[in-house]
């Protein structure tokens, strides 16, 4: 008798409250917004299983410590490598009722002393990532990496706690100051004289920005100029190690890399481990302090802030004069504490993600170089289409397990996710406005409505525009636009380009001090790309939705971003 073939079994590669699964997660939140973002391009899943499971952590955790009287969190869901979100809607009144009053005493602290509160938490942060870094990762045992890829998770989780009470805090007294001065003023954070209350405000991110420049013109006071002008990054590292004065500056550079309190353990990307790190790769900011040398720009932020900061304080006052007296402690509290968001946006970012995936990212690799050395999977980068229950497993015996063909699906998936349309929404409501009706508007979450989903545009059509978008920073330019989807390509914006891309994170800041304008796909008005260009005075229009792909590099573009409109002059 002939042997019956065998059935082909199929391999689920889903993980339950991890990848979105249609059947199970649509009929229970109704509707997925993509998160534009975090996930272009797309995660490796590896990331992407961090950031599901402890970035939606944090959100539930702020939301309960703050009480957010409208939402107790977020649900998150990757589907091929991006992020989609959801939102868990408190609708009941009396509830709502209940947690306004325990959300006014919770924000309470903040309003004193934000900077105190966040002080402590930098504090913690540091002493967390201090403790990751004094394994040897490299002579480490099996055992030692086991637990050392646990107590990356358990740091990974607190990061996301903290990194949200302080956003919380911020952004929610932006939300309820805009609230009340459009009730009271007819006032939006779109308004100009909103956003000049909200500006010039001194942060890590540019301290650290100013570092580089002063390297750079350290670099010209040696006579080392050229070594940075005719060579690529990598290749000034190799020339500089050649002289006594290249030696000489490199030491100095390398010591601020490793003493300063971020220094070099800061990641390139903001979201994802698969590249590397200023220390890993000191060539990363050696081309920044190269792009100062070649731009031959001046370093004039600080004195752009202080004329920024001077003009929020006299908006304040003037502002402060139409409130009634009863209510002038109430409004100027919520300001003050409403500005942290742009501050904090920035720092945080250095604090929490860049800083800690940097040290997850110097684990990770250590634990694929082992599995590569047995076989267990091709190269150490491929632990990046890993998930971490799976790097347990095997980590302790690599040598008894064959993953290849684990990572080789998954980086094939990956791969062609790159290729692959990301549809915006994902529900079973019958148009997009009813989804966004019944379930995002009714969370009243900040973070979704100002900063990841962004608020839908508001046309003009008499005044005839290509392309809508919402203001991130007031004002009119006229330019020629530079499409960037990666950082990579950040070296071919030239001074006074409209910079278009999908969105901004920190590692891009210093291209604000090069261009005329900022349009992104995504974001809302505390997104990165609004709060950067309200501090550097750069017209922004966010949330553009289709410009990466309406608007061609060489393209003459004229932006104004009060009114969101974008008019593409050369068609």
């Amino acid at each position: 008798m002939p042997k019956k073939k065998q059935p082909k079994v199929e391999i689920w590669d889903k993980t339950i409250g991890s990848d979105y699964i249609e059947e199970i997660d649509l009929p229970q939140m109704h509707s997925w917004f993509f998160d534009g973002t975090h996930s272009i391009p797309p995660l490796t899943p590896l990331y992407a299983w961090h950031w599901v499971k402890y970035c939606s952590h944090g959100f539930k955790v702020a939301c309960a410590e703050l009480s957010i009287p409208t939402c107790k969190g977020w649900e998150l869901r990757t589907l091929n490598g991006s992020i989609y979100c959801a939102f868990h809607i408190v609708r009941d009144p009396k509830e709502i009722a209940e947690r306004e009053v325990k959300f006014r005493q919770a924000l309470r602290p903040w309003l004193e002393d934000f900077d105190g509160l966040w002080a402590g938490h930098k504090k913690e942060l540091l002493s967390i990532y201090s403790k990751l870094k004094e394994l040897d990762v490299d002579h480490a045992t099996n055992l030692q990496l086991c637990h050392h890829s646990r107590n990356l998770r358990r740091s990974y989780m607190r990061m996301w706690e903290i990194h949200f009470l302080g956003m919380y805090a911020s952004n929610n007294a932006w939300l309820l100051l805009e609230a009340m001065t459009k009730e009271r003023f007819g006032l939006s954070d779109q308004d100009p004289q909103f956003q000049d209350m909200m500006r010039g405000f001194d942060n890590k991110i540019y301290q650290m920005d100013k570092k580089l420049w002063e390297f750079g013109q350290l670099a010209i006071e040696m006579k080392l100029e050229d070594v940075f002008k005719q060579n690529e990054p990598q290749a000034i590292l190799t020339k500089l190690r050649q002289s006594a004065k290249g030696k000489e500056w490199l030491k100095k550079f390398m010591d601020y890399m490793t003493t300063d309190d971020i220094g070099g353990w800061r990641m390139r990307r903001f979201t994802d481990f698969n590249e590397p790190y200023w220390l890993e790769d000191p060539a990363t900011p050696i081309g920044l302090v190269k792009d100062n040398i070649m731009r031959g720009v001046s370093y004039n932020l600080e004195a752009t802030r202080a004329e920024i900061a001077q003009k929020r304080e006299a908006t304040i006052a003037a502002f402060l004069k139409q409130v009634p007296a009863e209510e002038k402690d109430l409004f100027e509290g919520l300001i003050r504490l409403a500005g942290k968001a742009s501050s904090y946006s920035e720092e945080h970012n250095l604090y929490c993600e860049l800083f800690i995936q940097a040290i997850m990212r110097r684990g990770y690799l250590a634990m694929g170089r082992r599995l590569a050395q047995k076989g267990t999977i091709d190269a150490p980068e491929d632990i990046f289409m890993m998930k971490p229950d799976e790097i347990d497993r095997v980590l302790m015996v690599p040598e008894a397990y064959d993953m290849r063909w684990l990572t080789r699906m998954r980086g094939a998936a990956w791969k062609e996710a790159h290729k692959t349309p990301k549809p915006p929404l994902l529900t079973d409501r019958a148009s997009k406005d009813e989804a966004v009706e019944m379930d995002l508007l009714p969370s009243g979450d900040v973070i979704a409505i100002k900063l990841v989903v962004g608020e839908l545009p508001q046309p003009k059509p008499e005044l005839k525009a290509d392309l809508w978008g919402i203001c991130g920073c007031s004002g009119e330019v006229e330019g020629t636009a530079r499409v960037v989807m990666m950082y990579d390509d950040l070296k071919k914006v030239q001074p006074d380009d409209i910079l278009v891309c999908p969105g901004i994170n920190p590692a891009w800041t210093p291209v604000f001090g090069l261009v005329k304008g900022v349009i992104t796909d995504t974001g809302g008005t505390l997104c990165h790309a609004a709060i950067i260009g309200r501090e550097y005075g750069v017209p922004t229009i966010v949330n553009a939705q289709k410009a990466t792909s309406k608007i061609k590099s060489g393209q003459r573009v004229k932006m104004d971003a009060a009114n969101g409109a974008i008019y593409i002059l050369d068609k």
